[in-house]
C-alpha cells in the first residue's frame, strides 16, 4: 500500500465487536499516513464516528440480525440470513458507488462480503474459515464453509485476526490450509497499560444481538437484587443514552461509556462476566483479565470459545439456562490472565 492513499474500512454491523476490533486497524493506518475512510451501518458505524469524530464516514446497507430465542434454529434467524444474503449484492453495489465518489485506492473490509472490488484491491478479515468446530452438524458446517470461501476468494488477501499455533484464541475456527496473513488478536485496548486495580464490584458485560443481550440482563439484575450486599456494574452494550433501569442501590450501569473507562473497568473489577464473543476476548488477552463466560445460547461460535478458553485458557462458562439455579458467590477463579499478546499490523501493508 502506497502512503498517502485513500482506503475504505468497514466492519460488519452485528454488533460492536467487529467495528471494535477495526480500532487498531484505523490508528495504524492514520499513524502511517494514509486517508482512513470508515464506512459501516447501525450501532457499529455510530461507535467508529464517536471513535474517530474527524475522520470521513458513509453508510452502507444493512441486514439486521435476528437469532431469536432459538438462536441459529429459529425462524427469525433464517429471515435473517435471507436478508443477509440479499444484502451482500446491495453492499458490492454500493462500494462502486463509493470508490467512484471517494476516489478509494484499497480497501478492509471486516467480515462484510460483498466488499470485494476488480476496480481497487480488496482486503478480507475473518478468525471464522472453519465451521467444523463440534457445535453444528457436519452438512451445516460443510455448506457454511463452502459460501464462506466463495467470497473469500473474490478478495486480493484474507487477514485472520489471531496467531498461529498454540497460542491461537480462534483454535479450529481459524485453522484452514489457505493462504492467510495472521495479523495477531485485534483489541481497542492493545495499547492500555495493564495496571490492575482493587475494585469491589462485578462487573458485566453485555454486548450482542437482541433479543438475547437483555434476556441476560434481566437474569444478572435479578440475581443481583437478592443479594443486596454484593455490588455490580453493569455495560449494556447499547448506544442510545435514552435507555434507563430501574434499579436498586447495589446495582449500577453505564450505556454507552468510551473505550477508556471499559478499560478502566475491567482492569479494576473483582469479577467479569461477558459474553464469549471473539472480540470480547481479544479484549480480555491484551488487558490481560479472565471472565465468567456465558456464551449465547445456540450460537456454535461463542459456544465453541467458551469450551476451548475454559479448557485451555483457565476461564469459566457457564450455559446461560444454569445461571438461575447458581450461587453468585461462590463462583471463583484466577482473574489475572499473562496472554502475550502480540499484533503485527504491518502484515497490512506487505
Amino acid at each position: 500500500m502506497k502512503a498517502g492513499s485513500k482506503i475504505l474500512v468497514a466492519p460488519l454491523d452485528w454488533g460492536l465487536g467487529h467495528a471494535s476490533r477495526c480500532v487498531p486497524i484505523v490508528q495504524f493506518l492514520v499513524e502511517q499516513g494514509f486517508e482512513v475512510i470508515i464506512g459501516g451501518s447501525g450501532d457499529s458505524l455510530a461507535y467508529l464516528q464517536r471513535r474517530f469524530p474527524d475522520l470521513v464516514s458513509v453508510e452502507l446497507p444493512s441486514a439486521r440480525m435476528n437469532y431469536g430465542r432459538r438462536g441459529m434454529m429459529s425462524i427469525p434467524f433464517l429471515f435473517s440470513m435471507l436478508r443477509f444474503a440479499m444484502n451482500v449484492r446491495r453492499e458490492h453495489r454500493a462500494l462502486k458507488r463509493i470508490i467512484s465518489q471517494y476516489s478509494v485506492d484499497y480497501v478492509i473490509s471486516d467480515n462484510r462480503l460483498g466488499l470485494f472490488s476488480k476496480m481497487v484491491p480488496a482486503y478480507y478479515i475473518t478468525h471464522q474459515l472453519n465451521f467444523d468446530n463440534g457445535f453444528l452438524n457436519r452438512l451445516s458446517a460443510r455448506m457454511m464453509k463452502r459460501l464462506h470461501r466463495h467470497y473469500i476468494y473474490k478478495y486480493r488477501y484474507c487477514f485472520v485476526p489471531d496467531v498461529d499455533g498454540e497460542l491461537s484464541l480462534s483454535g479450529l475456527m481459524s485453522e484452514t490450509e489457505m493462504n492467510v496473513r495472521h495479523l495477531g488478536p485485534l483489541s481497542r485496548f492493545v495499547a492500555t497499560r495493564r495496571i490492575v486495580g482493587q475494585g469491589d464490584f462485578d462487573l458485566l458485560l453485555l454486548s450482542g444481538i437482541e433479543p438475547q443481550r437483555s434476556a441476560l440482563e434481566k437474569i444478572f439484575i435479578g440475581k443481583y437484587s437478592a443479594m443486596p450486599d454484593a455490588r455490580l456494574h453493569i455495560v449494556r452494550g447499547v448506544t442510545s443514552d435514552v435507555s434507563v433501569l430501574d434499579l436498586p442501590s447495589n446495582i449500577t450501569f453505564e450505556n454507552n461509556p468510551s473505550d477508556d473507562r471499559i478499560a478502566e473497568l475491567i482492569l479494576s473489577a473483582r469479577r467479569i462476566f461477558c459474553r464469549s464473543g471473539y472480540s470480547t476476548l481479544c479484549d480480555l488477552a491484551a488487558l490481560g483479565r479472565r471472565a465468567v463466560l456465558v456464551p449465547t445460547p445456540r450460537q456454535p461460535e461463542q459456544e465453541y470459545l467458551a469450551a476451548r478458553f475454559s479448557e485451555k485458557f483457565g476461564f469459566v462458562s457457564y450455559p446461560q439456562d444454569e445461571l438461575e439455579k447458581l450461587n453468585f458467590l461462590e463462583i471463583t477463579y484466577n482473574t489475572n490472565w499473562n496472554y502475550d499478546y502480540i499484533c503485527n499490523l504491518n502484515e497490512i501493508l506487505k
